[in-house]
């Protein structure tokens, strides 16, 4: 690398033939050779944009709750980076996910203890337990994710009862009837101004 001084050209940028230009914060420009990205696409790199490209296809349905449940625009990629390391299983390119295994929300705010799901007709009844801690307040609230995997469509119902509670009820879409419906939980604390929420915990599948 050499610095690049010119009178006549004053800072320049860029590639000059087979040399890169760049001008620094203090105003100095220096020149280096210009070497060509290597792109080797090894074994492994293959899997992994494979991996990758699946991940984004197949969580594309998640997209707005991502967004929601993280209550961050980029929270697809919090969503889809997690679901790579944990939830995509198989090799390429039969790659399979285990929705047990997604995450939707993160934070300090403790999990329900011991969450029960179970359905009778169209209402699916959650149930925990409850004690009182520092990170276990009475107040927090309980929100809902149900998944239709046949139809790759998500309900996101928020609020729906207060941990002191220990139970909540939620009225599934009758045309959900016949379909393998997944179930996450997670609760939300709110001191002031200041929102915390828990991680999401995977409850239960099950054929409604």
């Amino acid at each position: 690398m050499a610095n690049f001084n010119s009178t006549t050209f004053g800072s320049i940028s860029g590639r000059h033939g087979t040399a890169v230009a760049a001008t620094m914060k203090n105003g100095t420009t220096y020149l280096r050779v210009y070497r060509a990205p290597s792109n080797p696409n090894t074994d492994k790199q293959v899997a992994h944009r494979s991996k990758f490209a699946y991940a984004n296809k197949t969580l594309s349905c998640f997209s707005t709750l991502f967004k929601e449940t993280f209550n961050y625009s980029r929270g697809k990629n919090i969503g889809i980076s997690h679901a790579m390391k944990n939830a995509i299983v198989g090799d390429a390119p039969d790659f399979s996910i285990d929705y047990s295994k997604l995450l939707f929300s993160t934070g300090s705010v403790n999990q329900a203890l011991s969450p029960v799901l179970t359905v009778e007709n169209l209402t699916a009844n959650l149930t925990w337990n409850f004690v009182e801690a520092s990170n276990s307040k009475s107040q927090d609230s309980m929100s809902a994710i149900f998944f239709n995997e046949d139809t790759q469509l998500s309900i996101h119902m928020k609020d729906i009862g207060l941990r002191s509670e220990k139970n909540c009820s939620c009225i599934l879409p009758e045309v959900w009837k016949g379909s393998t419906v997944y179930c996450w939980i997670y609760l939300t604390a709110v001191t002031g101004s200041i929102v915390s929420t828990s991680e999401s915990q995977f409850v239960s599948s099950f054929e409604f």
